[in-house]
């Protein structure tokens, strides 16, 4: 039998068997994504959600799927002015305005894309020859190497909700820089540390998740460490709207921080596949043992989204729908 016609009928009786079909609804190549394995979801103020896949770029509104790319992965997505988006993808950077496409940095594995003031876009590119990574910068005119960086290896950026961007870098720890003061007060944190993750907490406090040994708190001042002895790698830190703080990791469940104390949650079940919160408070995980989704709520964690497979990404819309990316078995919505 001829192999995607084997992985169709897999992928049906996966959808079939697993997931709740009466709280759900199910979207794959058969409804008209470009692929089933989903790389990221993204909010469209105009109440639908860009889809990244590993096989292109859909939107998803009102139940209608509309393929935008096809025939590339697509890891990231970045809206500009109206009509426009830039578009990081395993073949450069594709620029899409009112349905046409210009490329730039063909040769390179794009993700992510950034804004880095209200001029300047920021991204990273892999060589694809090489696999060297190069932080790229454009204030509006070519995309050109970011000197102050040219021999590190950045590997991630994030910007925190108090602005400032955070430039990642392979075993080197993480570089704070606010744009208004510009790239040359660049201020590194944590050198020779390899950080896998920044997120920012309600106080505006920064964590850095390692590697191995951990996460740290940076309250402005002062690095402080917590979870020492925990060995995996953190690749996940979010705050709720309950000012908690959890932590997940690839081999050794999750990390709660609530009160002053560190709870551990769901060890047996190793590697967390993904971590979100939501508007009300609740967190939601899906692990590489069960599959699925669960949310944890008033004190417990209940079964959500039922499938042998795990999800890879999630996203609350502001119409409080659920939209789960699945690693093989395409978008999942629940109203």
């Amino acid at each position: 039998m001829p192999y995607f016609r084997t992985l169709a009928m897999l992928l049906a009786i996966l959808c079939s068997l697993g997931h709740t079909a009466e709280a759900w609804t199910t979207f794959t190549t058969e409804q008209g994504l470009p692929g089933n394995e989903i790389q990221f979801l993204k909010a469209d103020p105009s109440g639908g959600v860009w889809v990244g896949t590993m096989a292109g770029l859909a939107h998803v509104k009102e139940g209608k799927v509309e393929t935008l790319l096809k025939g590339v992965s697509v890891y990231d997505l970045l809206p500009g002015a109206a009509g426009e988006y830039w578009v990081g993808t395993s073949n450069g950077l594709a620029y899409l305005l009112d349905g046409k496409k210009t490329d730039a940095l063909k040769d390179a594995l794009i993700a992510p894309v950034v804004r880095y003031d209200a001029q300047t876009l920021w991204a990273i590119g892999k060589d694809k020859a090489s696999e060297q990574n190069t932080l790229y910068s454009n204030a509006g005119g070519t995309w050109q190497a970011v000197e102050r960086f040219k021999d590190e290896k950045v590997v991630d950026l994030v910007r925190t909700h108090s602005g400032k961007l955070w430039v990642l870098v392979d075993g080197n720890g993480v570089y704070e820089i606010d744009p208004a003061k510009g790239v040359g007060q660049a201020v590194q944190h944590l050198k020779g540390r390899n950080v896998n993750t920044i997120a920012e907490d309600g106080k505006q406090h920064v964590w850095a998740g390692l590697w191995r040994g951990g996460v740290l708190s940076f309250d402005g001042k002062t690095w402080t460490p917590h979870l020492e002895k925990e060995k995996s790698t953190v690749f996940a830190i979010r705050g709720d709207a309950k000012d908690r703080l959890w932590v997940a990791t690839n081999a050794n469940g999750l990390w709660l921080l609530e009160g002053g104390a560190w709870t551990q949650h769901l060890a047996g079940e190793g590697a967390v596949n993904m971590l979100a919160t939501t508007a009300n408070g609740d967190v939601w995980i899906s692990t590489q043992s069960t599959g699925g989704l669960r949310r944890f709520s008033d004190g417990q964690w209940k079964s959500e989204l039922e499938s042998p497979l795990p999800i890879r990404c999630m996203l609350e819309t502001a119409d409080k729908k659920i939209w789960a990316g699945g690693v093989l078995d395409g978008l999942h919505v629940r109203p």
